[in-house]
C-alpha cells in the first residue's frame, strides 16, 4: 500500500515535467515565428520565455507585443503594416492603407502549446490535491510495527526541538497517532532526536520502541527535571524493546535518541 502513493507521485512529476518542457519548447516557435510577423525581435521573446518562463513570456507578449502584423509591400516586397499610407522603403503607396488588418488566430503550434501548458497544470494541480487527500486519509490509518502489528498508544508522544551539533543526512521526525518518528541516514558521532510526552502514572505505563538500523546501535535517553533518569540501548535486531517507566515521577518526559555509529536508522516510540 505504501508504494503506490511513491509511484504515483513519481508518475505524475515525471508526466507534468514533460508537458511542460514541451510546452516551453513549443511556446519558443511559436513566440519566435509570430514574433517575426509582427515585427518584434524574435530572439529576444525566445530568451525571455527560455529564462523568465514561457507563461511570462507569453503574457508580455500579447499585452506589449503582438500589434499589427507585417505584411510584404506590393512593389518592393519590404515588411509594413496596414497603418503605413507608403513603403518606408520604396515610397510606394500601399493599397492595403486603412483597411482593418486580419486577425491572426494561434495555429496548430499555438493550440498544442496552450494544450500542453494547461494539461501540465492540471496534472501538477491533480498531484497536489491527492497528496492532500493521502495525508488527510492517512491520519485515521492505525500504525504498524516493523512485524506488523498494531500500534496503540496510550499517551500521545510529541516530537521536540532540541540544540544539536554535527552534522546529518536525510533526516525527519515528527508524531501521529500518539506515536513520535524519527528517521536518519547517517549522522555524526552524539547526534540526536528529541521527543516529549506528559507522563500520569508511571507504574501503570510503558514505554515502547520499533528501530531498525545498521551497524552500532542507538542510546534511548530518558531524561526528566534535567536529569538523565536511565539510558537504554535500541538495536534494530530486536523488534520492539519495552521498558519500565516506574522509576519517573508524574510530569513531562523527555526522551533523547542519541547515534553513536549507526545508519539508515527509522524508528518509532509510544507508550503503552
Amino acid at each position: 500500500m505504501a508504494v503506490m502513493p511513491v509511484i504515483l507521485v513519481a508518475g505524475s512529476v515525471i508526466l507534468a515535467g514533460v508537458l511542460a518542457l514541451v510546452f516551453t519548447v513549443l511556446s519558443c516557435f511559436w513566440l519566435y515565428r509570430d514574433s517575426r510577423l509582427h515585427g518584434q525581435p524574435p530572439a529576444l521573446w525566445v530568451l525571455l520565455a527560455v529564462f523568465a518562463s514561457p507563461i511570462i513570456a507569453l503574457l508580455l507578449y500579447f499585452i506589449f507585443g503582438r500589434k499589427a502584423p507585417l505584411e510584404p509591400c506590393e512593389n518592393c516586397g519590404s515588411l509594413l503594416t496596414r497603418s503605413d499610407r507608403y513603403c518606408p522603403a520604396c515610397g510606394a503607396a500601399n493599397g492595403l492603407y486603412g483597411q482593418p488588418a486580419p486577425k491572426r488566430r494561434l495555429g496548430a503550434l499555438g493550440t498544442a502549446a496552450i494544450v500542453c501548458g494547461l494539461a501540465s497544470v492540471v496534472c501538477m494541480a491533480g498531484l497536489l490535491a491527492g497528496m492532500f487527500v493521502f495525508a488527510f486519509s492517512a491520519v485515521d490509518t492505525p500504525l504498524e510495527t516493523t512485524t506488523g502489528e498494531f500500534i496503540h498508544s496510550s499517551l500521545p508522544i510529541e516530537s521536540a526541538m532540541d540544540v544539536n551539533t554535527g552534522w546529518v543526512i536525510m533526516s525527519t521526525q515528527g508524531h501521529r497517532n500518539g506515536v513520535w518518528s524519527f528517521s536518519m541516514s547517517k549522522t555524526s558521532d552524539g547526534y540526536h532526536k528529541s521527543g516529549r510526552f506528559d507522563l500520569d502514572d508511571p507504574h501503570d505505563r510503558i514505554l515502547a520502541a520499533d528501530v531498525i538500523c545498521e551497524g552500532e546501535t542507538l542510546e534511548l535517553e530518558v531524561i526528566q527535571d534535567g536529569e538523565t533518569v536511565y539510558t537504554e540501548a535500541l538495536s534494530g535486531a530486536d523488534g520492539v524493546q519495552y521498558f519500565s517507566l516506574a522509576g519517573l515521577e508524574p510530569g513531562e518526559v523527555k526522551l533523547r535518541v542519541v547515534n553513536h555509529g549507526a545508519t539508515d536508522i527509522s524508528g518509532r516510540i509510544w507508550v503503552e
